[in-house]
């Protein structure tokens, strides 16, 4: 089975030249998506808007998040698509760059996940599932305010497999402008 995976990376007007980096980690990998969707939120619709529109115009049996501030090493999408049979859901561990003394990088633990998310917004996610579940969520309408967690529980009540690879594929940015510190809204 040949796996297709599209890249798909919302973003935001302020956030181009992170966008730029975002890119080339995309461009540099191993194993090539068929396609990398961007859509540049100049309307700040939000980050779960935009990455459903993605996610349902991606032509890959696979959707691989990446958040534009974030970077993957060459060898990520091919990493986890090695893991695809066994997963609906595939995530791997990251370096932490501006946050010193923290990191999210822990083994898939469904009770964990229940109570905190530890699972960041870069992941591998069958496109299905994704249609399944209507997408992200608004952060303004889920109950702890974030998109992705919010995917993530609602995925688990759906009994998806979820598949934690514990190797470094990733560079999780942050930044004062980054949504993680200031929130959806006053992102920048």
């Amino acid at each position: 089975m040949t796996a297709r995976i599209s890249v798909i990376t919302a973003a935001l007007p302020s956030r181009l030249p992170m966008l730029a980096q975002a890119v080339a980690s995309v461009s540099a990998q191993t194993f090539q998506p068929v396609e990398h969707l961007i859509l540049v939120d100049h309307d700040r619709r939000g980050t779960g808007a935009a990455k459903t529109q993605l996610a349902h115009a991606a032509r890959g049996d696979w959707v691989a998040t990446l958040d534009d501030d974030d970077l993957l090493d060459p060898d990520h999408l091919a990493l986890l698509a090695g893991y695809m049979l066994s997963a609906d859901i595939v995530y791997s561990w990251c370096r932490v760059v501006g946050r010193d003394g923290w990191t999210p990088n822990r083994h898939f633990d469904a009770d964990a996940l229940r109570r905190s998310n530890f699972i960041p917004a870069t992941a591998l996610i069958r496109r299905d599932l994704i249609v399944q579940l209507g997408g992200w969520r608004d952060s303004a309408v889920c109950e702890h305010g974030w998109e992705d967690w919010d995917f993530w529980l609602r995925a688990l009540n759906a009994l998806t497999v979820f598949r934690c690879v514990p190797e470094v594929t990733w560079t999780y940015r942050f930044h004062p402008g980054s949504k993680t510190v200031r929130g959806e809204k006053q992102a920048a």
